[in-house]
């Protein structure tokens, strides 16, 4: 019986240091080395095998020195880091964004801006486009200054033209003020002829606050 359970054991050593797997890295033999390796391992792992052995190449590492084994043991563990790595820039990046996003909606219920009339004149020979802006105090403080960013898109939200926004006169709190500004106009640039000949009625007007100064000499940024 032990002499019936050692054949066994020998019988399952023998098999286990028989798969390609555990062949040395070798560049001649690669190809046929890989052929047999594909009944071994799934494609995800093929892949994965195949990858590793062009990076590790790259790194100036010797392959000759390790195993197919060792080879997609390696590319396993650099692709959880990298995983790692991913799904840490991610949450960041989430982050960010939902700070953005609560910058902008404070500063939204301080101030808000409008565009309510869009056209176009020609004055000295030179052309501009012409806007009439409705700028909203919703707080509670007088305004000095604003400065932000108008852009606009098409019904699809595509953009179409973004403007920077500077109005540096004072708005008294709860208050509404109108301003006319001019752009100049550029026959030759499509963002110019598109915002041009579309109708404000065919366009969304995003305001995308940047900071506010307030009378008292505090802001909101």
């Amino acid at each position: 019986m032990k002499k019936q359970l050692l054949l066994i054991g020998l019988a399952a050593l023998l098999f286990s240091c028989s798969s390609p797997l555990d062949k040395k890295f070798n560049e001649d033999t690669a190809e046929e080395d890989i052929k047999a390796i594909k009944s071994e391992i799934d494609s995800t792992e093929l892949k994965l095998l195949a990858g590793s052995m062009f990076r590790l190449k790259l790194q100036d590492k010797k392959l000759e020195d390790m195993t197919y084994a060792e080879i997609l043991e390696d590319g396993k563990k650099w692709k959880a880091e990298q995983e790692k790595i991913e799904a840490e820039q991610k949450a960041l990046a989430e982050k960010a964004a939902k700070e953005e996003a609560e910058r902008i909606k404070r500063l939204n219920q301080a101030v808000m801006v409008s565009c309510f009339e869009k056209g176009y004149t020609e004055v000295d020979y030179q052309d501009y486009i012409t806007y009439k802006f409705v700028i909203q105090n919703k707080s509670e403080k007088n305004i000095r200054a604003i400065k932000g960013g108008i852009t606009f898109t098409n019904l699809f939200d595509e953009e179409i033209k973004s403007l920077n926004f500077v109005y540096d006169q004072p708005i008294p709190a709860g208050q509404e003020v109108n301003w006319n500004a001019t752009t100049d106009y550029n026959q030759f640039m499509d963002e110019d002829q598109a915002l041009k000949n579309k109708d404000l009625k065919d366009l969304k007007v995003v305001w995308k606050p940047e900071k506010i100064i307030f009378e008292d000499g505090t802001t909101l940024e």
